[in-house]
C-alpha cells in the first residue's frame, strides 16, 4: 500500500471562550504549527504506533476482523496515551461497521506533535494550541484513508461531525469542539453550536490587524476548567447564567467586529472579553486570569494594546493585538524582557492535509 501522510494544524481562540458552550459564537484561528502523522504497512500482522513526545516505547496492537484493537505491553494503558488508543479503537470500529475489509495486515504509525511544544530545561512542553485535536484530526483522516469507507466522510464538515462525539468523549463531555473546527478547516473560523449540529464560517481577519502570542510560563489543562466551569453552572444556575449572557453579548459583539473589519471594535472587544473571562473565573473559584495573564495585560494596555487569554485561561497563551507594528514592537520588546517567551505564529491558510505516495523501500 501507498504510505499516508496526514497533518492538521493547531489553533488560538480570539473570542468565545466559555460562552461557546451555551450557544454564543466563537472566533478561531488556525496556526502554523501542525501535527503530523505516517500511516504505512508494517508488512507483519501486528500493528505498532510510535508518538515521541508521550515519552514512551512504541506501543504494539493487532486489529481483529471484527473491528476489535487487542493492544500489548502495559504502556497502552498509560493516561497519556489515552487519547490516542481511543480514536485507533473508534477508527477500527467505524471500518469494521462499514464493512470494510480487515485483512489483518499491521500498520506502521508515527504521531509527531513536535511543532505544538516547547522544549525546554524539563522537557517538552504543551502550548495550549489544541495539540490533542490536531492529532485527532491527522490520525482519524490517516487511518480512514488507506481504504475507503462507504461513508467515508471526505469533506471537513462531516469529519467534523463524526469526530465530535468521541472527542468530546475524551474530554468527560466538555468540550466544544472548536479546536476541531480549526483543524480541520484551516484559517479563521466563526463556529457555534447550534440545535441541529455546529456551524463553521469561513472569516478574514483586518488587513491591519496584528497578533502577537505570548507563552504564559504555565501549562493549564482545558478539561479541568471546564469541568469546574460546569460544577459551578450546576451549584449556582442564575449567577451563571446572568455571567455568560454578558460573556455571550461580548462574543457577539467581536464577531460582527470581525465581519465588519472594525479593528477598534477588535480591540475593545479582546480587553473586554478577558475582564469578562477573568469575573467567570472569579465567580467559579479559578485561576482563569493568572499572575501572568494580568501582567501581559497590564503591559499592553499600556501601549495602547489589546490582550487576553487564548483559550480556557489559567495559563497557556496570551495574544495582544494591535494596529501599529512599531507599538506591538515595543510590547514584545518588554514582555520578553519580564521573562515571557514570544510564539511566532501564523494564521494557517489549509486545514487538514492528506496525501497519499509510493511506500518506501523498508
Amino acid at each position: 500500500m501507498s504510505e499516508v501522510a496526514a497533518s492538521a494544524p493547531g489553533k488560538a481562540v480570539l473570542f468565545g471562550e466559555y460562552a461557546v458552550l451555551s450557544g454564543a459564537p466563537a472566533v478561531v484561528l488556525a496556526v502554523d504549527r501542525r501535527a503530523r502523522v505516517q500511516l504505512r504497512s508494517s508488512g507483519r500482522s501486528v500493528s505498532r504506533v510510535a508518538v515521541p513526545q508521550l515519552g514512551l516505547d512504541p506501543i504494539e496492537f493487532r486489529i481483529e476482523p471484527d473491528g476489535r484493537v487487542c493492544w500489548q505491553g502495559a504502556h497502552a494503558n498509560a493516561g497519556v496515551f489515552a487519547r490516542c488508543r481511543s480514536i485507533i479503537e473508534w477508527s477500527a470500529a467505524r471500518r469494521s461497521a462499514a464493512g470494510a475489509d480487515v485483512d489483518g495486515a499491521g500498520l506502521d504509525l508515527l504521531i509527531d506533535t513536535s511543532e505544538l511544544y516547547e522544549t525546554g530545561p524539563d522537557g517538552l512542553t504543551k502550548l495550549g494550541l489544541g495539540s490533542s485535536a490536531a492529532m485527532t484530526v491527522a490520525l482519524a483522516a490517516a487511518m480512514e484513508a488507506p481504504q475507503a469507507l462507504p461513508d467515508r466522510p471526505s469533506a471537513p464538515g462531516r469529519l467534523h461531525r463524526v469526530l465530535l462525539a468521541p472527542y468530546r468523549a475524551g474530554q468527560a463531555g466538555q468540550g466544544s469542539g472548536i479546536d476541531l473546527a480549526a483543524a480541520l478547516f484551516g484559517g479563521v473560523q466563526a463556529y457555534q453550536l447550534c440545535a441541529d449540529g455546529p456551524g463553521v464560517r469561513s472569516l478574514s481577519l483586518p488587513d491591519e490587524l496584528e497578533l502577537a502570542f505570548f507563552w504564559t510560563g504555565t501549562a493549564a489543562s482545558t478539561s479541568d476548567f471546564l469541568q469546574r466551569f460546569r460544577r459551578w453552572q450546576a451549584a449556582q444556575p442564575r449567577q451563571a447564567e446572568a455571567a455568560l449572557a454578558h460573556l455571550s453579548e461580548l462574543a457577539r459583539a467581536g464577531l460582527t467586529a470581525v465581519e465588519r473589519h472594525d479593528f477598534e471594535g477588535i480591540m475593545t472587544c479582546i480587553n473586554s472579553y478577558r475582564h469578562g473571562m477573568g469575573r467567570i473565573g472569579d465567580l467559579m473559584g479559578a485561576p482563569v486570569i493568572t499572575k501572568a495573564l494580568a501582567e501581559i495585560a497590564a503591559v499592553a494596555e499600556q501601549h495602547g494594546l489589546a490582550a487576553k487569554p487564548c483559550g480556557a485561561g489559567g495559563g497557556d497563551l496570551a495574544v495582544v493585538a494591535a494596529a501599529e507594528p512599531d507599538r506591538l514592537g515595543q510590547v514584545q520588546e518588554r514582555l520578553q524582557l519580564l521573562g515571557y517567551r514570544l510564539l511566532r505564529l501564523a494564521v494557517a491558510r489549509d486545514g487538514l492535509l492528506v496525501r497519499h505516495r509510493p511506500a518506501t523501500p523498508s
